[in-house]
């Protein structure tokens, strides 16, 4: 078999490793450039100095939103939500505030549902998000009452021709990991039926696959993306038998 990785992936090295260690083909094909979003002269409904809650939805909207630190770090009041520990690790090497995610299934429904259950009187939160990114934790927050603010901090650019047929396997069964909508469009865009290749899809939930056009994949494992490396590897091995 062969596996293919579209999205980035904070496991990614692990993967490599074991698959080395297994004589399993492993190749990184990433689908998406990013690049930052200009803040200047953006105006908020609750700055970020101010606001009570803050939720960053990508280990990018970590990454691309470094003018707004500063004021973040002098919010020390401000609870800090994200989606994983892999975030949350990140956030905590530049703020002091308390940073909270979903302990088993880190998605945007399981950080909604935990915010739900918390006191009503924390109603301002900030959003930080990638351009064109999923809009769910904020329609689910207005829902609630709360009075919300979206903040794009950076936008995925799909990279023109980033894998084609030739780069899979023709002998082989071609796993292909992918943690966003966008990438999966993309590959799709590269990569269809015409191909004539065994491909087997691997995303962290279904969601991925609601109204996928021309579908080019046989099937479809669904691997939650708080599993280690050596989960993702022994499903698909599973899965290959």
């Amino acid at each position: 078999m062969k596996i293919t990785v579209i999205s980035e992936l904070t496991i990614y090295n692990d993967l490599e490793r074991l698959c080395r260690n297994k004589s399993i083909m492993i190749e990184k094909r990433i689908a998406l450039s990013t690049e930052k979003i200009s803040l200047e002269n953006r105006i908020y409904i609750n700055p970020v100095r101010h606001v009570q809650n803050i939720i960053f939805q990508s280990k990018n909207a970590v990454k691309y939103s470094v003018d707004i630190h500063e004021d973040i770090a002098k919010n020390i009041k401000a609870k800090i939500y994200c989606l994983g520990k892999y975030t949350k690790f990140e956030l905590s090497k530049l703020f002091m505030n308390e940073i909270v995610h979903p302990n088993e299934n880190y998605s945007s429904e399981d950080l909604v549902r935990l915010i739900s259950k918390e006191k009503k009187d924390n109603t301002t939160y900030m959003v930080i998000k990638g351009e064109g990114g999923r809009s769910y934790i904020s329609e689910q927050l207005l829902k609630l009452g709360k009075v919300v603010d979206e903040l794009d901090v950076y936008r995925r650019n799909e990279i023109e021709a980033f894998i084609s047929g030739d780069d899979l396997s023709d002998k082989e069964s071609n796993y292909i990991l992918v943690s966003s909508k966008t990438a999966l469009n993309a590959f799709i865009k590269c990569v269809n039926k015409s191909s004539y290749k065994k491909m087997v899809l691997v995303i962290p939930n279904d969601r991925l696959i609601e109204d996928i056009q021309n579908n080019p994949f046989v099937d479809v494992i669904i691997i939650a993306n708080n599993n280690s490396a050596k989960t993702y590897i022994e499903k698909i091995q599973e899965h290959n038998e």
